[in-house]
């Protein structure tokens, strides 16, 4: 459900970027730098290398990408939890249903 919500919020920002570029014809920037009103020569780490990563995701990154990307991994990071906690408590595996039982005893087995 979260997932779906930051999914949804990502494709209205791509979306309302596209509308802008259709009505003004040039391509708006909605970054997260933009829309929390960083400064760009702001530093993010004393380390260079962090530093070059965080200012590429926080100032050129379309912010629509980062949110598709976010409800992906929030997707994966629950179905990976419900898939551990279910091995660990120990509950049987769903039954298979009526049509893909019939279907896995008549194909051949190698």
């Amino acid at each position: 459900m979260i997932a779906g919500t930051v999914f949804l919020i990502g494709l209205m920002l791509l979306i309302t970027q596209l509308m802008v570029q259709g009505s003004s014809g040039e391509w708006p920037s909605i970054t997260l730098a933009s829309e929390l009103a960083l400064p760009a020569d702001q530093v993010y780490s004393g380390v260079i290398v962090v530093d070059a990563v965080v200012r590429l995701v926080m100032s050129e990154v379309q912010l629509w990408t980062i949110l598709v990307l976010a409800a992906a991994l929030i997707y994966w990071l629950g179905d990976f939890t419900r898939e551990t906690v279910g091995r660990l408590v120990g509950r049987p595996r769903p039954a298979i249903s009526g049509a893909a039982q019939s279907l896995a005893e008549t194909s051949p087995q190698s």
